[in-house]
C-alpha cells in the first residue's frame, strides 16, 4: 500500500529532521532555475516524493483543470502546496490509508484552501512591520490574500540579524491564517511553472491548518 511505503521513507528520514533547526528560510542563490515549462499540474505529477498524495487530492477533487490552466476564470494561480507527508500525516490521524478514502468534498475544501487568484511572487510579499504581532490591529506590513476555498490569509516576510546586525540574516516567509489562528511557514518559494506559482509549505505542516 502506498500509505505503506510512506511510513518507511518517514522511518528513514526521523533522524535527519531530528538533528535539524524546524525554521527552513529560503535564500536566493541564483543558482537553480525557477521556471518549469509545463502547468502546475505536470510540474507535481513529476515530483512523486514530494507530490504524489496532493496529485490524488486534486484529481479526487476534480480540480485538474484548475491545476492545468483550463479553467478560463484562472489562467493563473498561486498554489501554497501541502506536500505529501502532509496529507500522509492527516490520513494517519484519521485512520484511513489512502487519498481515496477521503471525500471529494472534503478533498476539494482542502486544496481550496491553498489556492489563490492569479501569480503572487516572493517579490509582492510585504515585509512585516516588526513592532507588531501579524494579528495586532496596528499591524500595517504583509500581503492579505483570500482562498479560493473563502478563508483569508495574511502573508509576511520577517527578517533576521546574522553576526549582530539587525536584518542581515535571512528572511523568511509565513502565512498566517485567520480561520484556525496558524502560522506556516514556506519551505520553498516562487516554484515557477507556466500557469502560475507553487510555494511549497514544509513539512512540519499540518494539512487544514491554514
Amino acid at each position: 500500500m502506498k500509505a505503506l511505503q510512506y511510513i518507511w521513507m518517514c522511518i528513514c528520514i526521523l533522524p535527519f529532521l531530528a538533528g535539524c533547526d524546524t525554521k527552513q528560510d529560503w535564500i536566493d542563490t541564483g543558482i537553480a532555475s525557477p521556471y518549469h515549462d509545463c502547468s502546475i499540474m505536470e510540474y507535481l505529477r513529476r515530483d512523486k516524493y514530494n507530490w504524489e498524495l496532493t496529485v490524488e487530492m486534486i484529481e479526487r477533487a476534480d480540480l485538474t483543470d484548475l491545476f492545468e490552466g483550463n479553467d478560463p476564470d484562472y489562467k493563473e494561480i498561486t498554489f501554497f502546496a501541502p506536500p505529501s507527508y502532509s496529507v500522509l500525516r492527516y490520513l494517519w490521524d484519521d485512520n484511513k490509508e489512502a487519498v481515496n478514502e477521503l471525500t471529494p468534498e472534503f478533498c476539494r475544501e482542502m486544496i481550496l484552501n491553498h489556492v489563490v487568484k492569479g501569480k503572487i511572487l516572493k517579490s509582492d510579499i510585504a515585509y512585516r512591520n516588526p513592532d507588531y504581532s501579524i494579528t495586532d490591529s496596528n499591524q500595517d506590513g504583509g500581503t492579505d490574500l483570500m482562498c479560493l476555498g473563502g478563508n483569508r490569509l495574511k502573508i509576511y516576510v520577517d527578517k533576521s540579524p546574522y553576526a549582530g546586525v539587525p536584518d542581515a540574516g535571512p528572511e523568511t516567509l509565513y502565512l498566517y491564517s485567520f480561520s484556525v489562528r496558524n502560522h506556516v511557514p514556506l519551505a520553498t518559494p516562487d516554484i515557477q511553472p507556466l500557469n502560475g506559482v507553487v510555494h511549497a509549505l514544509n513539512y512540519n505542516y499540518i494539512l487544514g491548518k491554514i
